[in-house]
């Protein structure tokens, strides 16, 4: 079980950065009622278009994209949807190129760059320029924001008051490169800039007793030094509700009270079910008596949304109608009713979603037409190391469950097929694997309620789903215990 968690914790952490490493899209409230233009010209450009995407949603990764053709002069013109009345982070990508943008709703922007030196052309004018050009300057001098989070990280394996100088200190850097260039720039979006570094700290302060302890022993613990939690006992306990577009903001709002009650002494054991319990409710109260209400709504949604897909159903129903009595009205509740209508067409007993797939010989069969086999289906990317490291793992699995009627299925969400196909071949991989058109859009992995990768599904012989939760070839043991069951 602490292998698990640990294996978790690590996933979490890599699905973080990764968000945090292809932009500034992590949440953003987005609920249209204004428009800004976004226009420019563009020198030998890579690319026939450009796009600009944004997260619009708190709780999920449901980017929205938004698309301009170049005409033959290079220029470009669109329409954003954006809040009225606070700042929508965003990014723009042309090509392989990517810049940084937190668009206000009365911005009016014009973009010139040359794409031979993308980074040190980018200009921008019109309203709301002086933001943009100030980002700009802060990619081109210190790097993308991404990269202080990266900064950041590196300093959890220092002793604890080492920790916190070091992360005061890369705040201080940031601040004064603020103040040598804050000419022109609005206060609000100032201190929406300054907020962003506040919240990393304090967002990295709650990560620290465990995460050094694992860094320090290399494996999971639930032995945690008492000098460790003096970080915590030194991390304010602030809230806004103003900042809730802010990512650093939102990251900290999932784990400032578990910290602070960890730090008081109210530790236990993974394996302690009813303290657990016991844990989760005292973090609940507190929520719901100490955190303004919007950033309280936000917190009870994202943990009611993550956790449907790994507990009890009737659980999750429970906590839902506790929280529909504080918020009838939640934006936040149409994805959570539809996670929980996904859940329970995924689980156990429900028949899995037929589809094709392309066997190694080029031919197509249906998924159903592996009926009479136990099919263990993973979706994974070839981008995704994590997915490539457990794929080998499932090649030892295969050989404790050989001449059995199992059927390992690969289900690709990447877009490079050819390099997919390499992978497969050079690690020799043996199963079934199909490429899905759409990545993440595919209606296969909408079906099957893909959100992140790997994903795996355990489906019984009769084309049923088994189990809520099969486990993953980080745990082989379990995986081939599972499997046995239902090899008839």
């Amino acid at each position: 079980m602490a292998v698990i968690k640990y294996l978790q914790l690590n996933q979490k952490m890599k699905i973080l950065h990764y968000l945090l490493f292809i932009g500034f899209l992590f949440p953003c409230i987005v609920q249209a009622k204004d428009w800004v233009t976004f226009s420019g010209k563009i020198l030998n450009p890579i690319s026939d278009s450009i796009i600009i995407s944004y997260n619009d949603n708190l709780i999920a990764y449901y980017p929205k994209e938004f698309y301009a053709v170049l005409d033959k002069k290079g220029t470009f013109s669109l329409m954003i949807p954006v809040r009225n009345g606070i700042f929508t982070i965003a990014e723009l990508k042309h090509g392989n190129r990517v810049a940084e943008l937190i668009i206000g709703p009365d911005d009016s922007l014009v973009m010139s760059v040359d794409c031979k030196h993308f980074d040190s052309s980018v200009k921008y004018s019109g309203r709301g320029s002086e933001i943009q050009n100030y980002i700009a300057l802060h990619t081109l001098v210190k790097g993308r924001m991404n990269q202080y989070s990266l900064r950041i990280k590196e300093t959890i394996d220092k002793n604890a008051d080492d920790f916190l100088k070091a992360i005061d200190a890369e705040k201080e850097n940031e601040m004064k490169f603020l103040n040598a260039h804050k000419k022109g720039l609005p206060n609000d979006f100032i201190k929406l800039w300054a907020d962003y570094y506040n919240y990393y700290n304090y967002f990295f302060m709650q990560q620290y007793p465990l995460v050094h302890e694992m860094l320090l022993h290399k494996k999971y613990t639930d032995t945690i030094p008492e000098i460790n939690y003096s970080v915590i006992k030194k991390m304010p306990v602030s809230f806004n509700d103003s900042l809730l577009q802010l990512p650093p903001y939102l990251l900290y709002l999932t784990g400032v009270f578990e910290s602070k009650l960890k730090a008081s002494g109210f530790t236990f054991y993974q394996k302690d079910t009813v303290r657990a319990k016991f844990f989760q409710d005292s973090v609940q109260k507190l929520v719901y008596t100490k955190m303004p209400s919007k950033s309280g709504e936000f917190y009870l949604a994202q943990g009611l949304y993550a956790g449907i897909r790994y507990q009890p159903l009737e659980k999750s129903k429970a906590i839902l109608e506790k929280f529909k009595t504080h918020w009838p009205n939640s934006e936040f509740l149409p994805i959570i009713e539809n996670q929980m209508e996904i859940t329970e067409r995924l689980s156990p007993g429900q028949p899995a979603p037929d589809f094709d797939i392309a066997t190694a010989d080029g031919k197509t069969i249906k998924l159903s037409s592996l009926r009479g086999k136990v099919v263990y289906l993973g979706f994974w990317a070839g981008w995704c190391k994590q997915c490539i490291g457990e794929i080998l793992r499932e090649q030892k699995i295969k050989t404790l469950t050989s001449n059995k009627p199992l059927e390992f299925v690969y289900v690709s969400l990447g877009d490079d097929t050819a390099s997919e196909h390499t992978l497969m071949k050079k690690y020799k991989v043996e199963g079934t694997f199909c490429n899905l058109e759409g990545g993440w859009n595919a209606k296969e992995a909408k079906l099957y309620g893909v959100q992140s990768l790997p994903a795996y599904f355990l489906i019984d012989e009769d084309g049923k789903f088994a189990i809520q939760n099969p486990p993953t070839p980080m745990n082989p043991t379990e995986l081939v215990l599972a499997i046995e069951k239902l090899l008839k």
